[in-house]
């Protein structure tokens, strides 16, 4: 009977599958399609037992609990521990809770289990993984008896896994889908945990087709969307060529010429990414939809990955700006030979949040009273007294423009505004950010490496020391004129205290700041769809700055004694020497 509800659920998860265009699996049972003999299997084989015979109600929820991390199998015995009518309706990737520590099972009455355990992060059906204050969580479990035996018959709402972070590792994998910067032919990276196994490509795939998120809306370019799907329930990799098919479905899809190069770009970047695929072919009608045919490792896809790294930077010690080395472990000042051929100017010391542009052609600055921007360029330079109050440190976007928040004067409301263009007096223009309410204020605000995206620190009041810190889209009009911030997400909601934030490359930014556990500000690595990284301690910080090296950065620490720490080891910081300020180009 096993055997025959096991078959039975997979036709109807096969059947839906085919039509399906989310994120994440939404079938009730895994399915991994055509054989994709190519994909690494785990090493490690688990032994998760069934239920035994005479299990109390709390021993068959426990032994539920810990085989969840088998719900991808071919033999998925999570399920043995459900009645046949709940084994069919489990969505297990539906809402993924990452636990911090055991649970704790009690059984108050008969045929009713509650489990209550801390929870430190979850996975959505988008396949975000996001960290979270650890919390304890209640819920409680229906039971039944099914032939003399207990089973699970109900689910707390919205139950799909409960997993410990060692079994997080061990049945999901950090992937990554790409969408679009039109202007600047620039992949835009989203990082998702999509379960391992031989589905993990079609996992991917779907992932890909699936709408733009919320905060990317308006921001970025892509050829997936709601009225395109898998036209088959799965992504088959060939074994002997590593070639992966897609097969679409969508209307006009065969006449979008320029539809079909974003998917290719987009699907082929995306595939190419897994081992074990080599070549992507995308098929309508079980014909190619590509010219040229299949994309390979070796194909111009029309966009490109941002990978910046940097051998100079700029260390201001009192009014004066030196060229420095920053990847060297004391900062050393760059050789006059080496150096590049630009003449800077001093900064007043009435100055401070010094930015650069990536060519070190022009400066941006604001008044130590936050009410003023100062911009240089090739001798020339300008001071803007009246754009607001509260100013945030500049910073330079790849289109060359030039970005900075506040409140308003009079009104005293949340501002972000950008100053296009070289010339140095060009005016600020206002951009549309209807999320920020009245009373809230943008501590920092940072432009992504390539250009789509606001880093913000918002305070949730005026001397408030609760803070927040989003990403959120950059609206664009046809002619790449920025227009407003969509809707932003929560990127790290364990801090609470922020001194310092930025970018460390397209999917990780670095802070200094606070968790409500720390006694002191720290520095953190906050992967964008991750679990937040420790730096290393060191006492007196307030400022953390990522040196880029291609696909990662290095940090650089500035304590509040005026000195600059370089990373010595896995953790420990070397004093390199004392600077008020360290300006990496192109931030």
């Amino acid at each position: 009977m096993r055997t025959g509800r096991r078959a039975a659920a997979a036709l109807v998860a096969a059947l839906a599958l085919g039509g399906c265009a989310s994120a994440l699996p939404t079938d009730p049972v895994p399915q991994p399609g055509l054989s994709v003999e190519v994909q690494p299997r785990q090493d490690v084989q688990r032994f998760l037992p069934s239920p035994q015979p005479g299990a109390s109600p709390a021993e068959i929820v426990q032994g539920f609990l810990r085989a969840n991390v088998g719900f991808a199998d071919d033999d998925d015995v999570a399920r043995e521990y459900l009645t046949s009518t709940l084994a069919g309706e489990w969505v297990p990737t539906r809402d993924v809770l990452v636990l911090e520590g055991g649970p704790t099972i009690t059984e108050e009455v008969p045929g009713q289990v509650t489990v209550t355990t801390p929870v430190r992060g979850r996975i959505d059906d988008q396949g975000r993984l996001v960290e979270q204050p650890t919390t304890p969580v209640s819920r409680t479990f229906e039971l039944q008896r099914v032939d003399g035996e207990w089973r699970i018959s109900d689910f707390p709402e919205g139950f799909g896994l409960w997993l410990s972070a060692a079994d997080l590792d061990r049945a999901f994998r950090p992937s990554t889908v790409y969408y679009l910067n039109p202007h600047l032919d620039l992949f835009v990276p989203d990082v998702r945990w999509l379960a391992l196994g031989d589905g993990l490509t079609t996992s991917l795939a779907r992932t890909q087709l699936a709408p733009v998120p919320a905060h990317l809306e308006g921001a970025v370019r892509s050829g997936g969307g709601p009225d395109l799907r898998l036209a088959v329930g799965a992504v088959p990799v060939d074994p002997t060529t590593q070639m992966a098919t897609v097969n679409l479905q969508g209307s006009g899809l065969s006449d979008d010429p320029e539809r079909a190069t974003d998917l290719r770009a987009q699907l082929g970047h995306a595939l190419l990414g897994l081992r074990g695929v080599s070549a992507v072919d995308l098929q309508v009608g079980g014909r190619s939809l590509l010219e040229d045919g299949a994309v390979n490792l070796g194909s111009d896809l029309g966009y490109e990955e941002v990978m910046r790294d940097t051998d100079v930077a700029l260390l201001r010690i009192g009014e004066e700006l030196n060229l420095v080395d920053p990847t060297r472990y004391d900062l050393r000042n760059v050789p006059a030979a080496s150096a590049p051929d630009v003449d800077l100017p001093p900064v007043g010391m009435s100055w401070t949040g010094v930015a650069a542009s990536a060519d070190l052609r022009e400066l941006a600055a604001v008044s130590n009273d936050r009410s003023e921007l100062w911009r240089w360029r090739g001798g020339q330079s300008e001071v803007h007294p009246g754009i607001g109050d509260a100013l945030t440190d500049p910073s330079f976007d790849p289109h060359g423009d030039l970005w900075v928040a506040g409140t308003a004067r009079g009104s005293q409301t949340p501002r972000v505004w950008v100053l296009e263009g070289a010339d140095v007096s060009n005016l600020a223009r206002p951009v549309d950010v209807p999320w920020l309410a009245d009373g809230e204020r943008v501590d920092t605000l940072r432009i992504s490496p390539e250009g789509t995206r606001a880093l913000l620190v918002v305070q949730a009041e005026r001397g408030s020391a609760r803070e927040r810190v989003v990403v959120s889209g950059i609206v664009r009009d046809s002619q790449g004129r920025a227009t407003a911030l969509a809707e932003p997400w929560l990127a790290a909601p364990t801090l609470v205290e922020v001194d310092s934030a930025r970018w460390g490359s397209t999917t990780e930014i670095v802070v200094a700041a606070r968790r409500n556990q720390d006694q002191r500000i720290g520095a953190y690595s906050v992967p964008l769809g991750g679990w937040l990284d420790e730096l290393g301690e060191q006492a007196g910080l307030v400022d953390v700055q990522a040196v880029p090296t291609g696909v990662s950065f290095v940090p650089v620490v500035r304590t509040e004694d005026g000195r600059m720490h370089t990373r010595e080891g896995a953790s420990g910081w070397f004093g390199a020497r004392n600077g008020d300020e360290l300006i990496i180009p192109g931030t």
